[in-house]
């Protein structure tokens, strides 16, 4: 900054004629002037297996749900404690730590994970697992959105709709019952992008369908769950028809997606559900 008090003719200031870093180069730290340390990777054991059966004589229908969508089946079909023709078959473990389960339920299969808080390399070798593991007739991945966040195609329109839509992405000419098509540039993450791009290699032979939930859970009428699996997973939505949901606003957590950890749930102070997705 020039000196207005300076006389006419006195030189400039230092340094603006010259930078004042080469004198002090090599004197002091300097951020990133540093050789890099080399990060250390340490490999999490990833494990699914099976408590009854080995999981490769066939299953007719699975369904994998996903965070809340996973909690959101396993609270409404019953399932973990003793419900007639359901018995646990399955697990996830994660490190030493379980982070899913699954379910016979008539049928079919039914896996409950929780992917909020585990890497992006952890994900990827679950699915691999899972794909590598289970011998199904119909896979079904069902996970949750925003209805705020989501990009309405403009020959939809640009409104957020009151009542948004259960929405589906399949790789067949597969029609999911009142439910619409997840368009671009919406994307999938987590568990349900990498089964989806596993499925979509040319050597692959599974039929995957994604069904994608609108949140809150607790205003979603879990007929239009049933309905949306009629054909795409017959088991399952015999198993959820003609029941009420037993989600509630205190069940209903704000969004977590893959990578950003666990979430708080309502009980423990964090506001109002509805109010968290508009």
């Amino acid at each position: 900054m020039n000196d207005h008090f300076a006389a006419l003719n006195a030189p400039p200031p230092r340094y603006l004629l010259e930078s004042d870093s080469s004198d002090e180069e090599g004197q002091g730290a300097y951020p990133g002037s540093s050789t890099p340390k080399p990060k250390i990777s340490i490999d999490t054991p990833v494990e699914v297996f099976f408590t009854r059966g080995t999981g490769n004589e066939g299953v007719k229908d699975l369904v994998v749900g996903l965070g809340q969508a996973g909690k959101y089946l396993k609270k409404d079909l019953g399932v973990g404690g003793c419900a007639a023709g359901q018995q646990e078959v399955g697990k996830v473990v994660v490190g030493g730590r379980q982070v899913g389960q699954g379910w016979k339920v008539g049928e079919g299969m039914v896996f409950s994970i929780n992917e909020g808080d585990l890497s992006h390399e952890t994900i990827w070798e679950i699915s691999q697992k899972l794909l590598a593991n289970i011998k199904a007739q119909s896979w079904t991945i069902i996970t949750t959105y925003v209805p705020s966040m989501y990009i309405v195609s403009k020959t939809n329109g640009s409104r957020i709709r009151s009542d948004p839509p259960i929405r589906y992405l399949s790789q067949g000419e597969v029609k999911v019952e009142g439910a619409e098509i997840y368009e671009t540039p919406n994307y999938l993450i987590g568990i349900a992008g990498a089964i989806t791009s596993l499925s979509a290699h040319p050597s692959s032979t599974i039929q995957q369908t994604t069904i994608i939930l609108p949140l809150p859970l607790s205003v979603l009428p879990l007929s239009h769950l049933s309905t949306a699996l009629t054909h795409i997973c017959p088991s399952i939505s015999r198993a959820l028809s003609g029941i009420r949901s037993k989600w509630t606003e205190e069940d209903d957590q704000p969004y977590s997606a893959p990578g950003m950890g666990k979430v708080r749930g309502l009980a423990k102070g964090v506001g109002e559900a509805v109010g968290m997705y508009t």
